[in-house]
């Protein structure tokens, strides 16, 4: 696929997640402070919105939320903030975060803005009434990846130095939904899906991602430790990354890092990221389950 064919596509499923957002109704009982800057040059890929459940508390419980897109799309605002406001259960305050996007900036850009913005959160948590000692993060898809990367640079030390890590910080758990952990195993795989290939590229800015200067720190399944934070995965059979999903289970047990793992069967009709639309039943499924694996 080449690029004009890949932006008309990227067009395409940015007008289909659009379109689900207007079928979505909005939660209600939440409050949000919008459009804060977690990096300060004034870029809408560098803010977040905070969003507090209707209880009122001294500190909340934080959840860092990405979202998913191939690492070209979408962004925290429409069907994200609503996903968002469920995702906070009256229980959390839900960070939702942009970041730069990979037609804008290559790898690894991305996980670069994950990790400001988790500082960001750190060290402005009294300001925004956020427990230090409560911070999780979750994403799916691409936002799944990026989730998993901030788990590695927060127990992995060559990491730490090369992301710029503040060492203070620690990640309470992770919940990862219809992700890829190792980019050379995705590419791998028999799976037939959008852009599989071109958002890749488009992400390392070449075709031989080998070469490029960051792919060495790309690999999430080659990094876990067992510092690793607990882990609640979630993957469907319909056109998605069950062998991704298994790879990662191997690799958590390998190392004895605490997780649980719910892989959808085919006969669910259960599409990729289904969870972040309210329409399916099972979407509240995998939150309680994330919730109660997280301890609350």
């Amino acid at each position: 696929m080449n690029m004009w064919m890949a932006k008309k596509w990227i067009n395409y499923m940015n007008r289909m997640t659009e379109m689900a957002f207007k079928w979505e109704k909005p939660p209600k009982n939440i409050h949000i402070l919008e459009n804060i800057s977690y990096i300060e040059d004034g870029t809408e890929q560098h803010k977040l919105d905070i969003l507090y459940p209707d209880i009122k508390q001294e500190l909340y419980p934080v959840i860092v939320n990405i979202h998913g897109g191939a690492f070209c799309m979408n962004s925290k605002d429409n069907i994200y903030r609503n996903y968002g406001i469920r995702l906070a259960g009256n229980k959390y305050a839900v960070v939702n975060i942009n970041y730069r996007l990979s037609l804008d900036a290559v790898f690894p850009a991305q996980v670069e803005d994950v990790i400001s913005a988790i500082h960001f959160i750190w060290e402005n948590a009294d300001m925004y009434h956020l427990d230090r000692k409560m911070i999780f993060v979750s994403g799916d898809s691409a936002g799944a990846y990026l989730a998993a990367m901030a788990g590695c640079v927060s127990s992995h030390k060559r990491l730490q130095k090369y992301y710029g890590w503040n060492t203070d910080i620690y990640i309470r758990g992770l919940g990862l939904c219809c992700g890829m952990y190792d980019f050379e195993s995705y590419l791998k795989t028999k799976v037939i899906f959008p852009l599989k290939r071109t958002s890749t590229w488009l992400l390392f800015g070449t075709k031989d991602i080998t070469k490029a200067d960051a792919f060495t720190y790309s690999s999430v399944l080659k990094h876990i430790n067992e510092n690793f934070p607990p882990t609640y995965i979630m993957e469907t059979e319909m056109n998605s990354f069950v062998e991704e999903a298994l790879r990662m289970e191997k690799i958590l047990k390998k190392k004895n890092v605490a997780y649980k793992i719910h892989i959808y069967p085919k006969k669910d009709k259960l599409m990729h990221a289904f969870h972040v639309m309210d329409h399916y039943k099972e979407g509240n499924e995998v939150l309680k389950e994330m919730w109660e694996f997280w301890g609350h």
